[in-house]
């Protein structure tokens, strides 16, 4: 299993550096290589847990609103509400009775039970005035801009790029230019804390 768990992060680091997100995200981050060092043993596709799906791994909040507790029980109190159906959250660990360990774009962490949380794939826009275009390209025509914190349904994903659906609006944009499934840049930098 030890193995298992080497080749799994070495795919993960292979893919994000042949598909260009590594440069990008460390751009975004000038400390994320030292911390990466740092954190590396933290990196871990752990496949061993009690769903048998791999954690960390992103989903969505299914509701409205979302109570997130500051331990794994409904004694526990409530830590944070999210009021966002749809935003994209990384599962970083679980319990036997379904409780999820959750973790937001801003490194924000806390506990939800399972039946808040969707498969659907989301992404949040991290740049203001992002462009979606027509296809995959630099040059291609803008179809629309998106501002910072809007929530997209992730249609496909080609080469780096993400085509989404946001506020009635079809294209595609950068995969750094987002945070969530499929967007790949920003995900180290989360998992390392």
């Amino acid at each position: 299993m030890p193995r298992l768990r080497s080749v799994l992060c070495l795919s993960l680091t292979l893919g994000l550096y042949l598909t260009g997100a590594a440069p990008a995200a460390q751009a975004a981050n000038p400390n994320m290589a030292a911390q990466a060092a740092a954190g590396a043993e933290e990196m871990t596709l752990r496949l061993d847990t009690p769903s048998g799906l791999p954690v960390p791994r992103l989903v969505s909040l299914k509701s409205e609103t979302t109570f997130c507790r500051a331990g794994p029980s409904f004694s526990h109190p409530v830590r944070l509400t999210f009021m966002r159906q749809g935003l994209p959250v990384m599962v970083v660990a679980e319990t036997r009775d379904h409780w999820r360990k959750i973790r937001d774009a801003e490194g924000d962490e806390c506990w939800t039970h399972k039946s808040k949380l969707s498969g659907a794939e989301t992404a949040l826009v991290l740049e203001d005035g992002l462009a979606l275009r027509a296809r995959p390209e630099v040059g291609a025509p803008a179809r629309a801009r998106l501002g910072r914190g809007v929530i997209a349904r992730v249609d496909a994903a080609q080469d780096g790029w993400l085509r989404v659906t946001a506020e009635g609006r079809k294209g595609w944009a950068r995969a750094s230019a987002f945070w969530g499934a499929q967007a790949g840049a920003p995900l180290p930098e989360t998992m390392r804390r």
